[in-house]
């Protein structure tokens, strides 16, 4: 049985793949047997499912050469040898894609985008190539596909330079990028699920311009990524985003949250405006993950929220920014030499896992 595995007999508290958390930055640049272990050790504290980018600017970034797979290729050997569901988020347009310059200009064509997530499926899905280039490994095919990263906000979706960039702007052009991503990956795998971009901040009136824009039927689960002071007002921002699908009759579809911290940056980190609610110690952040988790059980089971999954931001991180607090987010800390050390909320996410999930 893979190390990720849950046993036949355990009871669950919550759905499939409930427990995640994000991996990347730093520590997706550790050594790759460092990166191994650390796989292994997300399988044996509980995690089910991990969120990690697919940047598309990476893998592709010339159009006339066919994609690089190999940093993608090694982020699902690992998901398989530990047994361990993969969420990628798709993100990060080429250069020669670009509406601009800028790094966080969205796709000018949706159909460039549109051929990309075909190329993924046909590679990571149920049918995909890597599979039968790799028969060692466990099968375990990707089925969920994000399609971008809170694209409300200039750093995910930036047309804030120009006049001539305005018909490229949220939500409208968004849901033209959606919809030909969506098409393209239900022709490549129609079981597969498509997961709207994360929603934060006022997430419940994003979606309502998605669905104003004519976003129905381009995504299968909501994705929210609220960062509040407090787990009620998660809890509160999960029913209004159902009110909002029930609004639109799309209440069948999933919803998870993609995203949420309490980073321990008090004493560390400067707070631009707005953080400071959701900044912690390391004793509040091991709370925290309690308190959430205690809320992401009761969300599941409430029948007006049917929460399906919650990703924690983020695995591990280096505790070393002044003016970043999200550096402060991980369950485990990233020290010299690239040693992972745990932090008080790693025992706190360990106890949940077993709590919800019966391992």
């Amino acid at each position: 049985m893979a190390s990720g595995a849950a046993p036949a007999s355990a009871k669950r508290a919550v759905p499939a793949n409930f427990m995640g958390v994000y991996w990347g930055n730093q520590a997706a640049e550790a050594p790759p047997p460092i990166q191994d272990a650390q796989w292994q050790t997300m399988a044996a504290s509980g995690v089910e499912s991990v969120r990690t980018v697919f940047n598309w600017a990476e893998t592709q970034p010339q159009r006339s050469e066919a994609p690089n797979w190999s940093t993608l290729d090694a982020l699902v050997s690992r998901a398989a040898r530990t047994g361990l569901d993969l969420l990628p988020v798709v993100f990060g347009t080429p250069s020669w894609a670009r509406i601009a310059k800028r790094p966080a200009a969205p796709p000018r064509d949706p159909a460039d985008l549109a051929r990309f997530m075909r190329l993924l499926v046909q590679r990571y899905g149920p049918e995909g190539q890597f599979w039968r280039d790799h028969p060692d490994l466990p099968r375990r095919p990707i089925r969920a596909w994000q399609i971008w990263n809170e694209p409300h906000a200039w750093w995910g979706w930036d047309v804030s330079r120009s006049r001539k960039e305005r018909k490229y702007r949220f939500p409208a052009h968004y849901v033209r990028v959606l919809r030909a991503a969506y098409k393209a990956v239900k022709q490549a795998d129609k079981g597969a699920k498509v997961v709207l971009a994360g929603l934060t901040t006022d997430s419940w009136r994003y979606l309502e311009q998605i669905y104003r824009a004519g976003g129905r039927g381009s995504f299968d689960v909501v994705a929210s990524q609220t960062f509040t002071g407090k787990t009620s007002n998660l809890y509160k921002t999960l029913r209004y985003l159902r009110r909002v699908m029930r609004k639109y009759h799309d209440q069948r579809k999933g919803l998870w949250i993609t995203e949420t911290s309490w980073p321990a940056a008090l004493g560390r980190a400067k707070f631009p405006r707005g953080q400071r609610p959701f900044a912690t110690t390391d004793a509040g952040m091991a709370r925290k993950v309690k308190d959430l988790f205690a809320m992401a059980r009761k969300a599941a089971r409430d029948k007006n929220v049917r929460l399906g999954r919650v990703y924690w931001y983020e695995w591990a991180s280096p505790y070393a920014s002044k003016n970043w607090i999200f550096d402060y987010g991980g369950l485990l800390r990233i020290g010299p030499g690239w040693s992972f050390q745990p932090m008080p909320a790693l025992a706190a996410y360990r106890a949940a896992a077993r709590s919800l999930t019966g391992r």
